[in-house]
C-alpha cells in the first residue's frame, strides 16, 4: 500500500513540473513573441467555449432529467 502513495506523489510532482513548464512556454509566446495577440484570442476562445459547454451540459441535464 505504501508504493501507491509513492506513485501518487511522483505523479503529483510530474503534474506540478509540467504545469510550470507549460506556463513558462505560454508566457514566452504571450509576452516575447509576435504571436501575443493570437495567443490571447485563442485563450479567450477556449475559455468561452468551456463556459458555454458547461452551460449547455447543465441545460441538457435539466431538460432530460426525469420529472418527479
Amino acid at each position: 500500500m505504501k508504493s501507491l502513495g509513492k506513485a501518487n506523489q511522483i505523479t503529483g510532482f510530474a503534474i506540478l513540473f509540467v504545469s510550470v513548464f507549460l506556463f513558462l512556454i505560454y508566457s514566452y509566446f504571450l509576452l516575447s513573441s509576435q504571436w501575443g495577440l493570437i495567443i490571447v484570442q485563442i485563450t479567450v476562445l477556449i475559455a468561452v467555449a468551456a463556459l458555454v459547454a458547461v452551460i449547455a451540459w447543465i441545460g441538457y441535464t435539466m431538460a432530460t432529467a426525469a420529472s418527479t
